[in-house]
């Protein structure tokens, strides 16, 4: 199955010429700072005009959107990220949730969508979402393969990166060792796993594009993720939600009526998704948005009316679950635990409280579960605790330091 997707690449580029695709890309140039909404309406940012809009999202709203450049290509194109939040400064403490799109750099909709995205929740958030998480948002992963032909045009847009490297084949893999895919880890790889590392996520979505479907862990192993409850539960909501929305009620059916998991729709190796999940316990999807990869610029605004409230619903999952906070019995301060339910939790799926805040995540299908709460130096709690569906749990954790040995006796 591994070769079936160049191959079907390969086919549908010979297939499309390069006026069609002018045409179907429409790219816009200019910002018009006096405009009351700086994404337009009905074509991509050309590349300069991306970058103008993610700085003067960050400039118009100091207080709620903060622009962070996570690397520079040898291109000079950047991976940037706009950190949304109420009280930036004590976000922190809060589930940290990724968004990210077109890693696969000819799959476009996802780009357009995720500018979409924080405009809209910059102008008005009705759920109050952002008082409740922090938000991360990369609307492009992998720019140099989106702009190959030149910072205006997406017409030669391509799957790999600039030295034509497939970068959901690219990470690290808990079944297939350290470089799957044989190559080394590329710039836009690195960049993506160092921000992994320093953010700690607990939530993450990852758009993509050639089919209409919400995939879910793992890619690479046939065995079941122990949370594949939770997954179908958030996957069939995100599916039946896009199904509702859309103007002609027939989108989002690929496969089991738009949902799958990703080992049974065709197994991979290297994918951030798996990487995410199983070397930061993250619980990130990847969600294929539209059956066309180069999707026309003309019908972006009825994908987002379609796409809006499913979106929406699953970024909300981080209010869900089980929310923690682990600390010193005597002294208060957080702690670093292990969180894990016995008889459940394997492959990585327990969680770890934030070192920093002691808080945790943990997202859970309705259930009663037996959480055990550990720390190096520290006596092990166990707690009780009993989860409905879209149910918050707000446990304070406070563990007792264990004593030490007493020193041996001389002989």
């Amino acid at each position: 199955m591994k070769w079936l997707t160049p191959v079907l690449l390969l086919l549908f580029l010979g297939s499309f010429s390069p006026v069609q695709a002018q045409d179907e890309l429409r790219v816009s140039t200019y910002l018009d700072r006096k405009a009351a909404t700086l994404v337009p309406e009905a074509a991509y940012p050309s590349y300069d005009l991306y970058e103008d809009i993610m700085f003067e999202l960050a400039r118009r709203y100091p207080d709620r959107c903060r622009i962070e450049i996570w690397g520079t290509l040898a291109s000079g194109r950047r991976i940037l990220v706009l950190k949304l939040a109420d009280n930036l400064s004590r976000s922190r403490n809060r589930p940290q949730v990724l968004c990210t799109a077109t890693m696969h750099g000819d799959e476009l909709a996802g780009y357009w969508m995720l500018l979409r995205l924080a405009e809209s929740l910059l102008q008005e958030d009705p759920r109050g979402l952002l008082s409740e998480v922090a938000l991360f948002i990369n609307p492009l992963a992998n720019p140099d393969g989106a702009f190959r032909a030149g910072n205006r045009s997406l017409a030669g847009a391509q799957r790999g990166n600039a030295d034509g490297v497939d970068l959901n084949r690219n990470y690290p893999d808990p079944d297939d060792g350290r470089y799957p895919d044989g190559n080394d880890h590329q710039p836009e790889t690195r960049i993506f796993m160092r921000a992994a590392e320093t953010h700690g996520f607990d939530l993450a979505i990852n758009f993509h594009g050639g089919a209409e479907l919400f995939n879910y862990p793992w890619d690479t192993f046939r065995t079941r993720h122990p949370d594949t409850e939770w997954w179908r539960t958030v996957s069939r909501e995100f599916a039946q939600t896009a199904q509702q929305d859309s103007r002609l009620g027939d989108y989002f059916k690929d496969r089991a009526n738009g949902t799958t998991n990703g080992h049974d729709w065709y197994p991979i190796s290297g994918s951030r998704q798996d990487y995410m999940n199983y070397y930061h316990r993250t619980r990130e999807a990847t969600v294929e948005i539209t059956n066309a990869k180069r999707f026309p610029a003309r019908d972006l605004p009825n994908l987002w009316e379609s796409l809006r409230g499913a979106l929406l619903n699953y970024l909300d999952e981080a209010r869900y679950g089980i929310h923690g906070i682990v600390t010193d019995q005597v002294t208060g301060l957080p702690l670093r635990a292990h969180i894990t339910i016995p008889g459940h939790d394997e492959m990585q799926s327990s969680v770890y409280s934030e070192r920093i805040t002691g808080d945790f995540y943990r997202y859970l299908a309705p259930g009663t579960y037996r959480l055990v709460v550990s720390a190096t130096g520290y006596r092990s709690r166990t707690v009780i605790v009993s989860l409905r569906d879209k149910q918050r749990r707000e446990l304070q954790i406070a563990l007792e330091r264990a004593p030490l040995d007493p020193p041996a006796r001389k002989k």
